[in-house]
């Protein structure tokens, strides 16, 4: 199989193979979408993939491709977010149960008895 290229990015996929294996990955370096030579049908309709005419540089074994360290940096800053948005979704569902219902009719304002349920209701924090 000759060299793959992205059909959302046009540039061409960089590939690996494990040793002794018929199986041969390719990902995009840009929005690193992963295909695999076993999935042949994708290839033949063009579904995210497809072979392209430019001959292939047979890769070292043993070296898979790396995450740069700036797609690195950037996933330690995304896990960080999820586990903040997180935390925040718990502290509002934890106030939401410990609030008391409004009056019919009635909007919510910001009296003592709120601020002291939503200070009750906040977990302590672990560092």
């Amino acid at each position: 199989m000759g060299s793959v290229e992205c059909m959302h990015c046009q540039v061409t996929m960089t590939s690996w193979a494990t040793a002794g294996s018929t199986v041969r990955y390719f990902q995009c370096p840009l929005c690193a979408r992963t295909y695999s030579s076993l999935y042949d049908e994708v290839f033949r309709a063009r579904a995210g993939a497809c072979r392209v005419d430019v001959p292939m540089h047979p890769a070292s074994p043993g070296k898979l491709p790396m995450a740069s360290p700036e797609d690195q940096r950037w996933a330690t800053v995304r896990a960080r977010a999820s586990r903040w948005f997180s935390r925040l979704e718990t502290e509002q569902r934890l106030v939401a149960r410990a609030l008391p219902a409004p009056p019919a009719g009635q909007r919510p304002g910001r009296c003592a008895a709120t601020v002291t349920a939503v200070a009750a209701a906040r977990p302590a924090r672990h560092r």
